[in-house]
């Protein structure tokens, strides 16, 4: 992407408005210049809105980096007309640098990562941080000068955040945003349904704080639940190419291993999809898997004559 001759002379316009309306001695003509500007055309209220969003985006930055003016820009007040509200110089740098700062991070490429059924991936970002995928998960990450974005399109990882004070860190999962807050993580999204584990430190799920230890998940229709113990063995097992039961429906076990395989299961009996099963399994191994089904349950498994098709049926004595 390449910036726009007019997106920026429009940008400039738009901060140095921004800085006036700031000043001590802006007057009302100003700022009835400044709204016959403004609902001139929805081109200038775009504009000021990104202005205004990248000088919250920096008021940590202005603290804390070097940039020529930035913090005498901040502390100049007027002496003589509003028109040198911040003095002509420190307007042209402050500007300058919002407006570079600004393309670079509407600039910043989007990365995208994929695993196929089965497959699991280990991504180690710029920034030193690292995301596990599981099987058949796809996200998106973006990472610019100002913060950290990931998109999970679907599936299941394990976020390793590498603290940064200025960068934030931020998981959007259907309708959940989790921000880190120095901490590992996992978050599963099916079917708009999300699963965050909190398995060190804390991160913030749609503005709320969730320690260590805990997890939520969130249901289209009856929304986010409340926080639970989390089971961080369970949890963590498909790094380990482990699939671990406890007391779990049968229908829920099939369903996870539908997602390791490229199988179907059917049920031959409502009933039989409620026998529960608990025990640590091979989850790449499928033929060893339905063995012990049929060893632990009063269940037999009839592959049909559909390719990859399973019908789990009563047993027979």
């Amino acid at each position: 992407m390449t910036s726009d001759p007019q997106d920026e002379r429009l940008l400039k316009q738009a901060l140095e408005w921004f800085f006036l309306l700031q000043s001590e001695n802006c007057t009302d003509e100003n700022r009835q210049q400044f709204n016959r500007w403004y609902y001139k055309n929805t081109a200038n209220q775009a504009a000021y809105a990104h202005a205004e969003r990248l000088w919250s985006e920096l008021n940590q930055l202005k603290e804390k980096t070097s940039i020529p003016s930035l913090k005498e820009a901040r502390r100049t007040r007027p002496k003589r007309s509003p028109a040198r509200a911040l003095g002509l110089a420190a307007l042209t740098l402050v500007a300058s640098a919002l407006i570079s700062i600004g393309w670079m991070e509407y600039n910043a490429e989007t990365v995208t990562y994929v695993t196929r059924t089965g497959e699991q991936q280990t991504v180690t970002l710029i920034d030193g941080s690292s995301i596990d995928l599981n099987t058949a998960t796809r996200l998106q990450v973006r990472i610019s000068l100002l913060q950290r974005q990931i998109i999970l399109d679907a599936g299941e990882a394990i976020f390793d955040v590498h603290h940064e004070w200025l960068r934030s860190f931020n998981v959007k999962a259907g309708n959940l945003t989790i921000h880190d807050i120095g901490t590992r993580f996992n978050v599963r999204l099916h079917n708009d349904a999300v699963s965050v584990a909190v398995l060190q430190g804390a991160v913030e799920i749609n503005g709320e704080r969730m320690n260590e230890g805990y997890q939520r998940n969130y249901q289209p229709g009856s929304g986010l639940s409340h926080s639970q113990p989390v089971d961080a063995e369970q949890i963590e097992a498909w790094r380990h190419g482990r699939l671990v039961f406890r007391q779990s429906p049968l229908r829920e076990v099939v369903a996870e291993l539908e997602r390791y395989h490229s199988v179907r299961f059917l049920f031959a009996d409502p009933i039989v999809a409620r026998e529960t099963l608990s025990g640590t399994f091979d989850s790449s191994d499928l033929d060893l898997f339905l063995a012990s089904v049929e060893k632990i349950l009063p269940v037999k498994v009839e592959h049909l004559p559909q390719e990859q098709v399973f019908l789990l049926d009563w047993a027979r004595k």
